[in-house]
């Protein structure tokens, strides 16, 4: 019995212990870290606003091979979520839910761990200009419950997950200032796109079925030429009225210049007038051309100039004639208002 007493006595002591310790340690805490990038803010913020793009600079992700990612509603605005599940060791199971955003400048998030152990905390990305570039703060803040904010006594809360923040940040500044690079890269230049007519087929598709669109439209639309005995009096084109990011969806038409005009099934003309344009020559498969429209779109940003659709690629090289990729050329036509 004496034994049972002092085992009672010590469990009434330790349960005391934790609650005096729980009683005076802090609840809340928060944990940020910030570098700044030799880029240019849009250009940051393109990689932080969309979920689809944090697996590129994502810590997790680097050191986790078996991380699976899933992003589901309008990516980049309020309500997109992003569920991730991945080696309990070392990502865990969770989702993040886009609670507000500030174009340019602010993306706000809850994130609600579920495993290896439920946890929830608010997250923040920011983005400013700075002298040197754009500074990035990516930040988290929560409140950790009774009893489990004992071991906030024991433990820094900043040096465990900040570490996670600076790799991070460091990620992104790669990931961002190669990009830039490559966007300084290319060279804008003012030309006249002269009138043409195009025999099109035209529809809202998603982003992930542009190659197999482009393709199969291309196909009937030769194959009806050769029926109307009609020649093609330019490039091969890609028109592209809507580019949806948040959805994924585009507003696009195949397009084929052509001496005369055509209409069969979903084949429609399309005509476009002379107009001034911005254009840029791009090198290179086509998965990889962004960092050309970035280059045009921020050229046209810094001159006070707005775009009207559609904007145009000019696929000049054809691929079944040369294999090389990086020796694709495609020329990029934006209109101006």
């Amino acid at each position: 019995m004496k034994v049972l007493k002092i085992i009672g006595i010590v469990l009434v002591v330790l349960v005391a212990i934790v609650v005096i310790l729980g009683l005076v340690a802090p609840k809340d805490y928060q944990v940020d870290r910030s570098l700044t990038i030799d880029a240019q803010k849009g250009l940051v913020f393109r990689h932080v606003q969309y979920w689809r793009n944090w697996a590129g600079w994502s810590p997790w992700a680097e050191r986790d091979s078996t991380l699976q990612v899933a992003v589901e509603g309008a990516d980049g605005s309020e309500g997109a979520m992003y569920k991730w599940t991945g080696d309990k060791e070392l990502s865990g199971k969770g989702e993040m839910i886009n609670t507000g955003i500030k174009p340019n400048e602010q993306i706000d998030y809850h994130l609600n761990f579920l495993e290896p152990w439920p946890n929830e905390a608010d997250g923040y990305v920011k983005v400013a200009d700075a002298e040197s570039g754009t500074k990035v703060t990516w930040g988290f803040y929560g409140e950790m419950s009774f009893p489990w904010n004992v071991t906030m006594l024991f433990m820094s809360m900043d040096k465990m997950a900040g570490k996670d923040l600076d790799r991070g940040l460091e990620l992104l500044k790669n990931l961002c200032e190669q990009e830039a690079q490559a966007v300084n890269g290319y060279n804008i230049q003012k030309v006249q796109f002269p009138a043409k007519s195009f025999a099109a087929i035209r529809k809202e598709i998603s982003m992930d079925n542009i190659s197999e669109f482009y393709g199969q439209s291309f196909g009937k639309i030769m194959e009806e030429m050769g029926k109307n005995n009609a020649k093609m009096t330019g490039i091969p084109c890609g028109l592209y009225y809507t580019w949806d990011e948040q959805n994924r969806v585009t507003d696009t038409a195949a397009a084929v210049p052509v001496n005369k005009s055509m209409t069969s099934g979903d084949i429609k003309p399309i005509k476009l007038g002379a107009a001034t344009a911005y254009a840029v020559d791009y090198y290179g498969p086509y998965e990889k051309i962004t960092p050309a429209h970035l280059a045009i779109n921020m050229y046209l940003e810094k001159n006070g100039l707005t775009f009207k659709p559609p904007v145009i690629e000019e696929y000049v090289t054809d691929p079944s004639k040369e294999p090389d990729s990086s020796k694709w050329l495609t020329r990029i036509y934006y209109f101006t208002e």
